[in-house]
């Protein structure tokens, strides 16, 4: 299958928050539930625009689906969420780790700091990693971590999806010392009305 899947790439709710806007040209195979029966084929004659209307344009060809089944190829935009299609999540990612760096600057007052804070050494960088209550100030944070704190289970949201929000809150009173204004970061999921969708929930990751 040929076609432009931006809607799998740049979900609205990540927007503005980091990447490069604009559909993305990919090639490769129909995906179909196995199960289905009207979607295998064993010649061209059988894949007709009469046999299913839905899903986009049939190109008339049966084509290799695996080494032991065929099906109708489809030319168009990206086929419905099928969920049933599994794939392997990679548990892995769960250890690797984000750095941030983030500032704020109030020019009228001549005031700017940012989370990297002064006692932070190179040391620090290499080995802390991010924690509420024990490393607060920490810039490295584990992916697996951010998953946990937002409140979410990894292996879930691997498999079929999902944006986090990192935010670092900065409340800081200019009239009390530089360094009474310190970062504060949570954790939430930005996708909440998808998550909690009972035809398909997530992004579905293609």
């Amino acid at each position: 299958m040929q076609g432009f899947c931006p809607e799998g790439l740049h979900p609205p709710e990540a927007a503005g928050r980091g990447g490069t806007p604009g559909p993305v040209q990919v090639l490769h195979p129909p995906v179909y539930p196995q199960s289905e029966e009207k979607f295998r084929c064993v010649s061209d004659s059988q894949c007709g625009p009469e046999r299913f209307p839905a899903g986009g344009i049939l190109t008339g060809r049966c084509v290799n689906y695996s080494s032991v089944l065929q099906t109708c190829e489809i030319q168009g935009w990206c086929p419905a969420e099928v969920d049933t299609v599994e794939m392997p999540v990679m548990m892995e990612a769960e250890n690797f780790t984000i750095f941030i760096k983030n500032s704020i600057r109030f020019p009228l007052f001549n005031f700017e700091k940012g989370n990297l804070l002064p006692n932070l050494t190179t040391a620090d960088i290499k080995t802390c990693r991010f924690h509420p209550d024990k490393a607060p100030f920490c810039p490295i944070l584990r992916v697996g971590d951010v998953v946990k704190f937002a409140g979410q289970d990894f292996a879930k949201l691997a498999s079929t999806g999902g944006v986090l929000g990192i935010k670092i809150g900065w409340v800081c009173d200019l009239d009390k010392a530089w360094d009474q204004c310190i970062p504060k970061y949570s954790f939430t999921r930005l996708d909440s009305v998808s998550e909690k969708s009972s035809v398909s929930p997530g992004y579905n990751f293609r």
